[in-house]
């Protein structure tokens, strides 16, 4: 993207102008399209193409919470035809899958026998993709995966215009904090199949990378998912503390049980404990991801932030990535952005 380009995005978003753009190229697109494993149906929304869904998983059928993909499906889709439970590595019913008549089959986490099975098996066209690592966003990973299937879907002018503006917030973050030395801070909460509490966290958190943290899990392992014991929590006591929404509920009923851990820390003694959206969701919610980079990097580096609007920023970015401004539906689940009371579980927004 050039400088005039990357300056014509940020101009967008900051008016609050930047809706995605749904239209083909012009390309003949696979039009019966099938989504297996965790994230493959995510990528479809972004690229305003789940409407040529011709079946679902189960699992795409739960109850709305921490997949804001799912707040921005087309209407009627829970009603299409079940092709399996779903869930990270397996596999759909074979059956089913080859009576929907797909054009394309789109698999995320699926491994090479699996694959094999689909394209040999049941004679189907599969485009497997990536998010990176399991719950680890790679932004290279998740390029590639987008444009590859804009590609299959005669959408590449969608894919073009979400990585811009992706790649222009990353470096206008990168510009504004390139004076700001890294700030301590923990996140707690962070999903890997399945919700946990405060100690549940991650080495290489992406948002705390793009907010220029100090993030004290880096100190405990490579790049990925983990459990932190409660005495080097204690004795890390950070400054600031950031918590997962998709380990919201849990770690609120953590708190009320066990209130003396969390009063040992400096950050809930302080007030310094905030709210993020939920970033691993069936694989990682990119929108938010980038959200929380945002209210992140305001929290810790205040005066380079100083003009920031946290939550106008946070729709525009929900508005393209989704095609709706999803923070009220996210609010009415208990989620947001902002400064939490682990007493009443409430939020005030960050501004």
């Amino acid at each position: 993207m050039t400088a005039c380009t990357r300056r014509h995005f940020l101009g967008l978003l900051a008016a609050g102008l930047a809706a995605p753009v749904w239209r083909s190229s012009g390309a003949v697109g696979a039009e019966r399209v099938l989504a297996v494993g965790p994230g493959a149906l995510r990528l479809l929304t972004y690229l305003g193409a789940a409407e040529r869904l011709v079946g679902l998983e189960d699992i795409e059928r739960r109850p709305l919470s921490t997949s804001s993909y799912r707040y921005a499906l087309p209407p009627g889709l829970t009603d299409l035809p079940s092709i399996g439970p779903g869930g990270p590595g397996r596999l759909p019913d074979l059956e089913q899958l080859v009576a929907l008549r797909p054009d394309l089959v789109v698999t995320v986490t699926l491994d090479d026998q699996q694959i094999q099975a689909l394209r040999e098996r049941a004679g189907l066209r599969v485009l497997p993709l990536s998010y990176g690592g399991p719950g680890l966003l790679r932004i290279d990973d998740l390029l590639t995966s987008l444009h590859t299937l804009a590609a299959a879907l005669g959408l590449e002018a969608r894919a073009e215009q979400l990585a811009g503006f992706l790649t222009a917030n990353l470096a206008e973050l990168r510009e504004r904090l390139a004076n700001e030395s890294p700030a301590t801070a923990y996140v707690g909460g962070v999903s890997l199949q399945g919700a946990h509490g405060l100690t549940s966290t991650q080495s290489g958190h992406p948002p705390l990378v793009w907010a220029g943290a100090d993030n004290l899990a880096d100190r405990a392992g490579p790049a990925g998912h983990l459990f932190i014991d409660r005495e080097q929590i204690l004795l890390w006591d950070p400054p600031v503390l950031f918590i997962d929404g998709g380990g919201l509920a849990g770690i609120l009923a953590e708190y009320a049980r066990e209130s003396g851990f969390y009063q040992g820390l400096r950050a809930v003694r302080e007030g310094r404990v905030y709210l993020t959206l939920p970033f691993n969701a069936y694989n990682t919610n990119v929108e938010n991801a980038l959200a929380n980079a945002w209210m992140m990097a305001r929290v810790l580096h205040p005066a380079a932030l100083a003009d920031l609007d946290v939550q106008a920023r946070a729709s525009a970015i929900l508005r393209t990535f989704l095609g709706a401004d999803i923070l009220p539906d996210l609010a009415r689940q208990g989620l947001g952005l902002g400064r939490l009371d682990l007493e009443t579980g409430q939020w005030t927004p960050v501004s």
